[in-house]
């Protein structure tokens, strides 16, 4: 499988998916990729799988179908990014996809992170559990959130800046 940033990337992601791909299908957000087909090699009873990769191309997850239901032709995904649907020859399977979450908690406050389907920045909650009081910040190209004691740090990716 190659990822491509254009038509005329000069340095194209490749990745060795060990499978004959079928579908390919970008979740809403555009930062998963899921890929169904059939591996190469069968393994216990699994011949047919889908396999997410992030968008850099390094491989997330792999969701095996068992052999009785046949071949996965078609992937699609719910509006959010939390579920998919396969269709498996007269069969359509759904599947729940468990994100892994941003979050800490410091001083009393629980911080998480989660991506709204309407914006491309993250939305980043702070919610003060003794008072019960939220203050949301966006903030874009979020990597990481870490906290202890009374401190919190929020990582983001710096943009590249053109020459």
């Amino acid at each position: 499988m190659q990822l491509m940033r254009n038509m005329t990337d000069d340095s194209p992601i490749l990745v060795d998916t060990g499978m004959l791909i079928k579908h390919v299908k970008w979740n809403p957000n555009g930062n998963v990729l899921a890929v169904s087909g059939s591996s190469i090699e069968e393994v216990e009873g699994h011949k047919s799988c889908v396999q997410f990769y992030s968008a850099f191309g390094a491989h997330l997850r792999s969701l095996r179908v068992p052999s009785f239901t046949g071949m996965v032709n078609a992937v699609t995904w719910e509006g959010y990014g939390l579920r998919i649907a396969l269709a498996v020859d007269t069969n359509i399977l759904f599947a729940n996809i468990q994100p892994n979450y941003m979050w800490g908690y410091f001083s009393n406050t629980l911080v998480f992170a989660f991506r709204k389907p309407e914006r491309s920045d993250m939305c980043i909650i702070f919610w003060d559990v003794t008072v019960n009081e939220k203050h949301v910040k966006y903030m874009k190209r979020l990597q990481k959130i870490a906290s202890c004691d009374e401190y919190c740090i929020l990582v983001a990716k710096n943009e590249e800046v053109a020459n």
